[in-house]
This record gives C-alpha cells, structure tokens and sequence, in this order.
C-alpha cells in the first residue's frame, strides 16, 4: 500500500473511504475490505468504474455492505463532480459528502490532512461523560464541549487515546477499574459496576 500512503492527494481518499466502510464494523473486517478495494482503486475515477455488485463482493461482509457500495460509488462521483477529484479539506464540504459524518469528517481532516478535529465516536462519549470531563447527551455536544476546553494541541490524540482505553479498560459495561490507573481519580459517572 505504499501508493496509498505516500501520496497527498489519494491518503485522505484511503482515509474517507475506509471510514465509510468502518461504520458499524469491527476494524479487522474493515482493515481487510479496505485492503482487498485499495489493491483495485486508489482513486475515485478508478473506484467508480468497478460495478457495483463486485464492489459488494470486494467489501463483504463489513455492515450494510450493499449500501456502503453504492454510498462509496456516489461519494466517488460526488468528488469527481464537485471537487476536481480531490477529497475537500474543509468540514463544511466533507459534511455534504453522502454517510459522511462529523466523525469520519474530522477523521478525514485529522488522519487526512493533518489539520486539527476531535473525533468523537462512542468511547469519546462515553468516557469523556464518565470522567465527567463533560457532561453531555450526545456526540455532537461532547464534540462541541471539547472544543472549548481542550487545549488544541491534543485534539488529534484525544481520539486515539479514548478508543484504545474504551476497548481494553473503560469498557461500556462493567469496566476494568481494577486495571485502571486514574481510578481512583475518576467519578465513575454512570457505572453501576465494575471489575
């Protein structure tokens, strides 16, 4: 994949689409599909000439893979069309793009681009509202939140760091606070028990 990774103008397009195919999906299926579509179409012009029905056999089984092919195909197309085959690097435009959310945007921009954006899925979420870092009631409103105190300088790791945690110790249900470090520093907000 070394063409994927060393070139500006198809790394954010590997970044976008992956993302798409992400969505509801465990990240092996999703690193495997993203892997077997990447070895055919590095680009949007080489992705919109796959038909779809093998592009849903390239991206099975990742969740909704139907939907996700024909999304991909018009988010390819939608690239070609409006922005000169070049995925934006603005939020505003990012956002217009079809399954595109403000994760997968500021994924985009952060991973991408290398510009700042706070990622927030459901591990940011949550764990930011456990630590009572913020006290919010959905992603978009933790994003915001986050933006105002978090200093700029860990917006890009902040997702990183959260996911890694929220998979392996401050799980959804019934953490590992035993395994935990910041344990006895943490409100455990909403945790009714834990490990």
């Amino acid at each position: 994949f070394s063409i994927i990774w060393n070139s500006a103008n198809i790394y954010p397009f590997f970044v976008l689409i992956s993302c798409i195919l992400s969505q509801r999906t465990k990240d092996k299926t999703t690193d495997e599909a993203s892997g077997r579509l990447f070895k055919l179409a590095h680009t949007p012009q080489q992705l919109i000439k796959i038909p779809t029905r093998k592009l849903e056999n390239i991206i099975y089984p990742v969740g909704f893979y139907r939907r996700k092919a024909k999304n991909i195909k018009t988010v390819a197309e939608d690239i070609l069309e409006r922005f000169k085959g070049k995925v934006p690097d603005n939020l505003e435009y990012l956002l217009s793009l079809k399954g595109v959310g403000r994760k997968t945007a500021n994924l985009v921009l952060t991973l991408g681009f290398h510009k700042l954006g706070i990622c927030v899925d459901t591990h940011v979420h949550r764990i930011s509202n456990r630590m009572e870092i913020v006290k919010t009631k959905n992603p978009f409103d933790t994003e915001m939140s986050l933006r105002k105190i978090l200093p700029k300088k860990y917006w890009i790791e902040y997702n990183d760091l959260l996911v890694t945690f929220g998979q392996n110790i401050c799980k959804p249900i019934s953490p590992l606070c035993n395994n935990c470090r910041i344990y006895q520093y943490c409100p455990k907000i909403g945790v009714l028990k834990h490990r």
